[in-house]
């Protein structure tokens, strides 16, 4: 009873977009008429057809059928070997059913697209374009990029030079474009380039862009200086001889009623003259006094060294017997780097800035923050992303006072 099964070919080989065939004879090993039906198995089951789809068949007879692989065009098609199976089931004895085994090499192909965006650009030293790729075929895409102009007059830098983008996804890259020679004024230049994208399994594809290069000194400029001046010659020869004289005018009878009081209060203020100076000189002494007890002024600068995504952690503790009063802090991004930056007495978070909202930042306090004997200042930074891959470098200075500690 049951059947046996045979393909012509075990192994077979597709283009995605292609077709291949097979055959397979079936026997009826039965004493029945039996009918057969096909189905495939295996990844490749939703690219296959049989047809007929089912073999009726008369003891001890044969029939064939055909198997047909029709994988898509597609990035989703991976390519290689993707292994099959064909069930022929009886119907008259289920357990009589066979399962032949074959291997479908799919083959690789591909589909780059590429443009660059925006497509045309303005600038007076340089401009900056997006790279925006698709990987459409079914294999990785490993290519360098380089640009061209008809004229030679551009420099080109990429960030980065060259990519890998898999199957099925988009690559982002920057374009920075330079021209070699400027001017200072005239008419805007059009430079016309190309950016070549280089695959290391397919032909070289381009993306079309250009570049209105612009005068160092923009247009409007000469008529805004010579308005300038302009103004400034009106106001130095008809306006501010009239305005000095009014102002002069304005001043010269509250002056004189205010030297009148002072001719008149003259008397009364010099027999208390003594006196008076006595009292300013214990204030001035109490005033020199009180800035004293704030201690001797003691400034440190603390500065992190990080790397992208890792943080970093910088203290000043203070000394034994000694009380230091924070009045000070300058923060500093130089680079600007993302991330947090914390300030902090020992575990306790005073001031907490994200990195990407300043490059300079102070705070100057009225009552200043006081650190006792042993506690620390903590310069915490955890660093995001930076230019190139470089590490973050924020740093932070303060200020204040240090005096020994009352015993």
């Amino acid at each position: 009873m049951g059947a046996t099964a045979t393909l012509s070919t075990e192994t077979l080989r597709v283009e995605p977009g292609g077709e291949a065939r097979c055959a397979v004879r079936v026997r009826n090993n039965g004493t029945v008429v039996d009918e057969f039906r096909f189905t495939v198995l295996g990844d490749a089951a939703g690219w296959a057809a049989v047809e007929p789809g089912a073999l009726s068949l008369m003891p001890g007879t044969d029939g064939t059928a055909e198997v047909r692989f029709r994988p898509p065009r597609s990035s989703e098609t991976k390519a290689g070997p993707v292994p099959f199976g064909l069930r022929v089931a009886s119907k008259e004895d289920p357990a009589g059913s066979v399962v032949e085994e074959g291997t479908l090499e799919v083959g690789r192909f591909a589909d780059v697209f590429a443009e660059l965006v925006p497509r045309t650009s303005r600038g007076r030293r340089s401009a900056r374009h997006e790279l925006a790729l698709d990987n459409r075929g079914n294999i990785p895409c490993h290519a360098t990029l380089s640009g061209a102009d008809a004229d030679n007059q551009l420099l080109f830098a990429f960030d980065p030079p060259s990519f890998t983008a898999d199957p099925n996804t988009a690559f982002f890259g920057h374009v920075r474009v330079t021209p070699k020679k400027r001017f200072l004024r005239g008419s805007p230049k059009t430079h016309v380039f190309e950016i070549t994208v280089r695959p290391d399994d397919a032909l070289p594809i381009t993306a079309d862009g250009s570049f209105h290069q612009e005068a160092l000194i923009p247009r409007w400029a000469p008529k805004a200086l010579l308005a300038a001046g302009a103004l400034a010659l009106a106001w130095l020869v008809f306006l501010r001889p009239t305005v000095k004289s009014a102002a002069r005018q304005a001043v010269e009878k509250p002056l004189a009623t205010q030297e009148a009081k002072v001719d008149q209060l003259a008397a009364v203020v010099t027999p208390a003259a003594g006196a008076a100076g006595g009292a300013a000189s214990s204030g001035a002494s109490a005033a020199s006094g009180g800035l004293a007890a704030l201690g001797d002024p003691f400034d440190r600068r603390l500065s992190a060294d990080a790397k992208p995504g890792a943080t970093d952690t910088q203290s000043y503790e203070v000394g034994t017997g000694q009380t230091f009063s924070l009045s000070d802090i300058v923060l500093q991004n130089p680079l600007g780097v993302t991330g947090t930056l914390e300030i902090r007495r020992d575990d306790a978070v005073i001031l907490r800035e994200n990195l990407a909202n300043f490059r300079d930042l102070d705070y100057h306090f009225v009552s200043s923050i006081v650190f006792t004997e042993g506690q620390k200042l903590v310069l915490f930074v955890q660093c995001g992303s930076t230019a190139g891959g470089s590490d973050c470098t924020p740093a932070s200075y303060f200020a204040g006072f240090l005096k020994k500690s009352a015993t």
